[in-house]
């Protein structure tokens, strides 16, 4: 069983933790949209509950992907997000490619 360069994981272990990842990010994206599609205006502890994920697409490379940003960071307006994450698409959570940084705007995050 092989290693992964990431926090000495093996293979199996990077990739059961990419799949868990892949579960969040699709789970939250979809109760993203069903909120939004209920038109409901929300308080602020249900937007801090909902969070700001991007629902932007990441281009190539690797192959184009959603964006698994998990919340906003900076000043809004054309201040791109500065948060860096693992993302899953890449490898992240075990990989050769463990952080990538947001880089879309604000109107891409959240409600």
């Amino acid at each position: 069983m092989s290693e992964s360069p990431r926090y000495g994981r093996t293979d199996d272990q990077a990739r059961m933790l990419t799949e868990a990842a892949l579960l969040l990010v699709d789970a939250r994206r979809k109760a993203l949209e069903l909120v939004r599609a209920s038109g409901a205006e929300l308080g602020q502890e249900e937007r801090d509950f909902v969070g700001d994920l991007c629902t932007a697409d990441r281009e190539a490379p690797p192959p184009p992907h959603r964006c698994a940003c998990p919340r906003y960071r900076g000043s809004g307006g054309d201040d791109k997000c500065r948060t860096v994450f693992p993302d899953p698409y890449t490898g992240g959570w075990g990989g050769e490619h463990p952080m990538v940084r947001c880089g879309h705007l604000k109107m891409a995050h959240g409600i």
